[in-house]
C-alpha cells in the first residue's frame, strides 16, 4: 500500500475509534450522574471501573498495534502512534458535542484518563496536546517515507520525555470532583504549558538536524517523488 493509503487508512481507523469512544463516555457520565460510578473513590472493586480501566488499556494497545502494521521504522512507528493519539482524542470531543451536547466551552473540565489515577484537565488542554502530537507525527512520517530519517538525539528524546512527564504531572494532581457538576482544583496551565514547550522545544531542534540521506545516491529523492506522484 501506497504512502497515502497508509495515512489514509490510519486516519478512518482513529476516526471510528473516537466515535467509539465517545459512545462509551455517554454511557459512563450517565452513570457517574447515577452514582453507579464514583470517579473520586475509584476501586476496581467496581465492576464499573475495572471494566473502564481494561477498555482505556485495550485501546492504548489498539494504538500501537495500529502503528506497528503500518510503520516500518522505530521512529516512524511513533509517529503513527502520535497521529493515532492525536486525531482519536480530537475527534472524540467532537463527537461527544454530537451525541451529548457537551463539551460546551473547550474550557469545561473532563476525566481524561483512570491509568493510574484520574487525570483532571479542561479540554482545550488535551486538545492542545493532541494538535502537537498530530503535527509532530505527520512531520515525522513524511520524513520516513520520503527517505529523510527523523533521528532525535539524545537531548531532544529527554526533552520530549521531561515534557511528557511535566504535563501529565499538571493532570494527576488535580482534585478529582465528587460529581460532573462539581468544580476541580488545582489546575495549572503555567506547568502544563511549560511542559509542553519543553517537549516542543525538543522536537523543533530534532526536525531542524538535516536529514540523513537514505543509503544510495539519489534515492531519497528518487524515494520522495515516488512519495508525491502517488
Amino acid at each position: 500500500m501506497s504512502f497515502r493509503g497508509r495515512f489514509a487508512v490510519t486516519l478512518l481507523f482513529a476516526t471510528t475509534m473516537a466515535y467509539f469512544e465517545a459512545a462509551v463516555v455517554v454511557y459512563l457520565r450517565r452513570l457517574w450522574e447515577l452514582g453507579a460510578l464514583d470517579v473520586a473513590v475509584l476501586s476496581l472493586s467496581n465492576r464499573i471501573v475495572l471494566t473502564e480501566v481494561g477498555r482505556e488499556a485495550a485501546s492504548l494497545v489498539m494504538i500501537v498495534s495500529v502503528a506497528i502494521l503500518v510503520g516500518r521504522r522505530s521512529v516512524e512507528r511513533l509517529g503513527w502512534v502520535a497521529i493515532v493519539f492525536g486525531v482519536w482524542d480530537l475527534l472524540y470531543y467532537g463527537f461527544l458535542r454530537l451525541l451529548s451536547d457537551w463539551p460546551r466551552s473547550v474550557f469545561d473540565w473532563d476525566v481524561l484518563f483512570l491509568i493510574p489515577r484520574p487525570w483532571i484537565g479542561p479540554v482545550l488542554a488535551p486538545a492542545l496536546v493532541s494538535a502537537a502530537l498530530v503535527t509532530a507525527g505527520s512531520v515525522v512520517v513524511v520524513r520516513e517515507a520520503s527517505g529523510r530519517p527523523f533521528r532525535p538525539g539524545l537531548r531532544e528524546w529527554l526533552a520530549a520525555l521531561v515534557g511528557g512527564v511535566i504535563v501529565i504531572g499538571s493532570f494527576v494532581t488535580v482534585s478529582v470532583p465528587a460529581t460532573p457538576a462539581d468544580d476541580p482544583e488545582g489546575f495549572s496551565w503555567r506547568i502544563f504549558l511549560a511542559g509542553l514547550l519543553v517537549a516542543l522545544a525538543g522536537f523543533f531542534v530534532a526536525a531542524r538536524r538535516p536529514a540523513q540521506a537514505a543509503s544510495g545516491a539519489g534515492r531519497s529523492s528518487r524515494v520522495e517523488d515516488g512519495l508525491l506522484s502517488r
